[in-house]
């Protein structure tokens, strides 16, 4: 069975200029700012974009990706990319990936919403890391929004705080759990919900295209990073390994 989705590539392809997804990625940046330089597993690292902004400021990174057209998409960008820390990359699910050594901080954004047991998932991840080991995962909010952009990208769920925390308690000690995107809800909305059309961010967040658009976004999102609101199109969840 293929575990190849277009819209999903498409997504990821454009994921450098996609302003919304680097603004929640300076978030993570953010929770592990004030930790020594560690060995990071990105799980379901996609494009590798996140994975190489962590291996610039020189943290041993892992990446891996059930889709092996997404880890050769991510090979791709590494070696185009100036990185100061080891960054790799490996073909395999959480459920099936095998590590001898423990890992000081995993990562993991926009997964657990693809996979079907998504409790067995968080327990393989928790179990990767050391005592005491960093957890950051950000996840889809809002079930209310689950629209056309769900659909295409294969996502069984979205979360709220209460469902994340019920996913997360029992494996790990959850430090902070914030909504991000409050100012995107009514674009979601609409084009997913209502209209059932893909999102317009990427496009929006490219200067080079739509400057005044892009500005605004840029402005809404780095407010959006800023204060945390009631709610948002994404979860952020910090948390550690007792």
């Amino acid at each position: 069975m293929t575990t190849f989705n277009q819209a999903q590539y498409d997504d990821l392809v454009a994921r450098s200029k996609d302003v919304y997804a680097h603004t929640k990625y300076g978030i993570l940046e953010r929770y592990v700012a004030d930790r020594p330089l560690m060995r990071i597993l990105n799980v379901g690292c996609g494009s590798g974009d996140l994975s190489i902004r962590l291996a610039q400021l020189g943290h041993d990174v892992r990446g891996i990706d059930v889709e092996p057209a997404y880890i050769r998409l991510a090979e791709d960008n590494a070696n185009r990319a100036t990185t100061c820390g080891p960054c790799s990359f490996a073909v395999s699910s959480i459920e099936d990936y095998q590590s001898e050594a423990r890992f000081d901080c995993l990562v993991s954004t926009d997964v657990l919403e693809h996979i079907a047991d998504d409790r067995r998932a968080f327990a393989k991840m928790v179990d990767l890391l050391y005592p005491g080991g960093l957890l950051l995962i950000t996840v889809p909010a809002g079930p209310w929004l689950f629209g056309y952009h769900d659909e295409q990208l294969g996502h069984y769920r979205r979360y709220t705080k209460r469902t994340l925390r019920q996913l997360a308690e029992k494996f790990c000690s959850i430090e902070r759990v914030r909504y991000f995107g409050f100012t995107l809800v009514p674009v979601c909305y609409l084009y997913s919900r209502r209209w059932r059309k893909p999102y317009p961010v990427t496009e929006a967040g490219d200067a080079t295209k739509s400057p005044v658009k892009s500005m605004i976004l840029r402005g809404l999102l780095r407010f959006d990073r800023l204060v945390p609101l009631p709610f948002g199109t994404s979860l952020v969840m910090k948390a550690t390994k007792p």
